[in-house]
């Protein structure tokens, strides 16, 4: 997998698709719907809110890209980007700033000769070394999947919470 590829699906596409899916719920103004679950707190199927969602994939990006990739020390609390309530806008530009740096993150790991730990992760990252499938190829494809399945998450999360508004 090559990080200038990953890079451009990221910047050209992911992210503008993510920017979209939050003016569509109306951004980080009052009223909007970005702080919203389309399921009810406690329910069976818990959902996340589309500011939460993208304050995770900076998350995502950081654990893997800055500090797995680059060998950066960086400090994540996984569970905590789930209960995210702040400002949307200002992540989607750290988003946005994170996945510029892939590239160069991609070069300092291929030349270390190797992958740091990633901070925070749900991944099981000692059987992947033991495996041999964790590659720089493995971590730009997990950022590239991770990003783009999310984004599907919040355009889901954008149809569901825009048909409510409607029948209300």
């Amino acid at each position: 997998m090559n990080a200038d590829a990953v890079h451009l699906i990221l910047a050209g596409q992911v992210v503008p698709a993510l920017r979209a899916v939050v003016a569509d719920l109306g951004g980080d103004g009052p009223g909007t719907l970005v702080h919203t679950r389309p399921t009810a707190e406690g329910a069976a199927w818990p959902t996340n809110t589309a500011a939460a969602t993208v304050h995770h994939l900076c998350g995502v990006v950081t654990s893997w890209g800055a500090a797995c990739l680059g060998g950066e020390d960086v400090e994540r609390e996984r569970d905590a980007e789930f209960t995210y309530a702040g400002p949307v806008g200002p992540e989607l530009d750290r988003l946005a700033a994170l996945v510029d740096r892939l590239p160069a993150w991609t070069a300092a790991a291929l030349s270390r000769g190797d992958l740091a730990h990633p901070t925070g992760t749900a991944f099981d990252v000692a059987g992947g070394r033991r495996a041999g499938t964790l590659t720089v190829g493995w971590v730009l494809g997990h950022i590239l999947h991770d990003l783009a399945t999310h984004a599907g998450h919040l355009e889901l999360t954008r149809d569901v919470l825009l048909a409510g508004a409607r029948q209300r």
